[in-house]
């Protein structure tokens, strides 16, 4: 998140009342929240949980993105996730292959440029998980809650390789 205020507005978008998953709501992810009202936002607004309250998109907070990225428009909201290392952009189930668009595809693929240095972009379409790297998608496939996802690159034959792998959390 940054420091400067916001000089954008949520407006009657809500994308993330339809695309995150809400544990204190009991709400799935890529099914619209029970409290948002078309055109009004959250109905439920004073007392809605920590989640809610404490979530931005990245289309509020970056003055790089324009108008054409707001998320209702885009099909999809970003955010960052693990102190910034991660940019998880979050696919509207509605509209999976939103983020493949243009102008969107060929920005998501310049944000992911920043994989050479230890970041992440991963693509989240309902439970499919896709990393972005400058050369190549990883497509990861369906993952279950209890997975977490490492890539980055590795060296093979004096090249720099990248390498994204689905670990359990095993007991």
């Amino acid at each position: 998140m940054t420091d400067t205020p916001l000089t954008k507005s949520c407006g009657d978008c809500g994308m993330c009342c339809k695309v995150l998953h809400i544990s204190e709501l009991n709400k799935d992810a890529g099914v619209w929240c029970g409290h948002f009202k078309k055109g009004g936002g959250c109905g439920n607004y004073e007392a809605r949980p920590s989640a809610c309250r404490t979530f931005t998109c990245l289309w509020l907070t970056s003055d790089k993105l324009g108008p054409e990225w707001r998320p209702e428009k885009a099909g999809f909201l970003m955010y960052a996730k693990d102190d910034g290392k991660r940019l998880n952009v979050v696919v509207d189930p509605g509209k999976p292959a939103a983020w493949k668009r243009e102008p969107y595809y060929s920005r998501l693929k310049q944000m992911s440029q920043r994989a050479y240095d230890g970041y992440e972009l991963m693509i989240c379409v309902g439970d499919r998980r896709i990393v972005m790297f400058p050369s190549e998608d990883v497509d990861l496939g369906v993952l279950n809650t209890d997975h977490k996802v490492v890539s980055g690159y590795v060296e093979r034959d004096g090249a720099q390789v990248p390498f994204a792998m689905v670990l359990s959390d095993a007991e």
